[in-house]
């Protein structure tokens, strides 16, 4: 990984994936120069930001938010999005509990994430947990 030239890419970059992280792991992590963005036109808070080249040419754009300790990559739409987070995750140990939002045709590679977040829904509701006969035979018991 290295900071790119800003004129080495020539086309929009659109957001793929929102981590949360503090500005140690940033440095930590993103080993290169960040530039101070202070033109509130450019971003809602005091940011900094960066263009990457990654090891397998792929570039990518990061901004950080300084107040929200929010980071947004964002990738050129002619990208494969899955493709490019396997690039760039190859590169940076994001764990995936930092990981807000990705965009839907995203993916991440199987060692980062796997598994949507979702909120459990499975449990049949007519079996007892053991949560529940536990709490059962406490109530007998009394």
């Amino acid at each position: 990984m290295r900071t790119a030239k800003p004129n080495e890419l020539n086309e929009n970059a659109f957001p793929v994936l929102t981590a949360q992280l503090s500005e140690v792991e940033l440095t930590r992590w993103f080993p290169i120069s960040f530039q101070e963005i202070t033109d509130p036109w450019a971003a809602p808070e005091p940011s900094k930001g960066a263009l990457v080249k990654l090891d397998h040419g792929e570039y990518v754009v990061l901004d950080y938010g300084k107040d929200s300790k929010q980071l947004t990559v964002r990738i050129p739409a002619a990208l494969d999005a899955s493709t490019c987070l396997a690039s760039l995750l190859r590169e940076v140990p994001l764990p995936r509990s930092r990981i807000l939002w990705r965009r839907a045709d995203a993916r991440l590679p199987g060692d980062v994430a796997a598994k949507r977040v979702a909120a459990r829904s499975t449990v049949d509701r007519g079996k007892p947990t053991a949560s529940s006969q536990s709490r059962e035979r406490a109530v007998r018991k009394k």
